[in-house]
């Protein structure tokens, strides 16, 4: 791969076979996935990795072929679905992250871009503490968005936790510095554990409530079940049963989140996203302004310097 030259005019992606899985125990076969992807990425190439244990033999393959269909036609910067909204001028980013204990990293994270319609932009990585690289990389994404689009209305950050007024401040003075006068809504994303707060329905034999379904925990605090029981009828057991996730929203001007038109809307929003998993055919119960960020954050130890090449920063070769 490294002696070839590929034609920059020509869109390539690179079907992989592997005969290591991703999740080997030994680490240095581990490391195979990763640097071929690596190197693949400088080559400006996505691949799809294919486990040949599920391929040859096996009568169920054909389960799996739509979710690697849907997968590929991500990496070559195709659509498999959006969702069906008017666009909006405005902005939302992703902020998710991955505690990677084996590296010594307490926790790595990426800023993912998004339209409201669910069209991907951009992304960016940082490590813990990074906190002014994450407010440069949001109000990079900002910019962007404001150079080909006039009049953003306001910016929403989905965070994997509650920002701290040290991650927040300097995203505040970048777009008072850009003279963008709009409101900044911050929806923490939280998972929840079986430990945690649940809900049930007892009008349905296996008690999950329909997804979609959100219920109110307090001021601006919800709980939100993302699964695949839209109805009475329409549920497979093989989807599994999903934990719903917590939900808090805020805003720089507090009297926004006093609408509850508003926040509904942003707690749909938020559902939508879940619907936009470009990896599988089933809904997923994290947004992917969450799901995916925390995907590349778990990749991302195993690339040369924490850096991932520029041409993987605007595709979604990770699915």
């Amino acid at each position: 791969i490294n002696n070839m030259d590929f034609d920059t005019d020509v869109q390539h992606l690179a079907i992989y076979i592997s005969p290591i899985s991703k999740s080997v125990s030994d680490k240095s076969q581990r490391l195979v996935y990763f640097k071929l992807k690596e190197l693949l990425l400088k080559k400006s190439i996505s691949s799809q990795v294919i486990d040949p244990d599920k391929v040859i033999d096996n009568k169920q393959y054909h389960f799996s072929l739509p979710n690697i269909a849907i997968a590929i036609l991500a990496k070559l910067n195709g659509t498999p679905w959006r969702l069906d909204t008017k666009l909006k001028n405005e902005l939302i980013v992703g902020v998710g992250a991955f505690k990677h204990t084996e590296v010594g990293v307490q926790y790595i994270g990426s800023a993912f871009s998004f339209t409201n319609t669910g069209k991907f932009n951009r992304f960016e990585c940082y490590q813990k503490d990074q906190t002014k690289e994450l407010a440069g990389s949001i109000l990079r994404a900002v910019k962007d968005y404001v150079n080909v689009n006039s009049g953003i209305r306001r910016l929403i950050i989905h965070f994997y936790k509650e920002m701290s007024s040290e991650e927040v401040e300097p995203i505040e003075r970048g777009l008072k510095h850009l003279d963008l006068n709009i409101p900044v809504f911050i929806v923490t994303i939280n998972k929840t554990e079986s430990t945690d707060i649940v809900a049930f329905d007892l009008d349905w034999k296996d008690l999950m409530p329909v997804s979609g379904t959100f219920i109110k925990l307090g001021f601006n605090k919800f709980l939100l079940f993302n699964n695949t029981r839209y109805s009475e009828s329409e549920f497979n057991n093989n989807d599994g049963f999903s934990f719903p996730v917590k939900l808090k929203v805020t805003c720089s001007d507090p009297e926004l989140v006093e609408d509850y038109k508003t926040v509904k809307e942003l707690i749909d929003q938020v559902y939508q996203f879940s619907r936009m998993y470009w990896k599988s055919v089933r809904q997923q119960n994290l947004p992917v302004t969450i799901k995916y960020p925390e995907m590349v954050a778990e990749m991302l130890p195993y690339f040369e310097g924490n850096e991932i090449p520029d041409y993987g920063k605007d595709n979604l070769w990770f699915l």
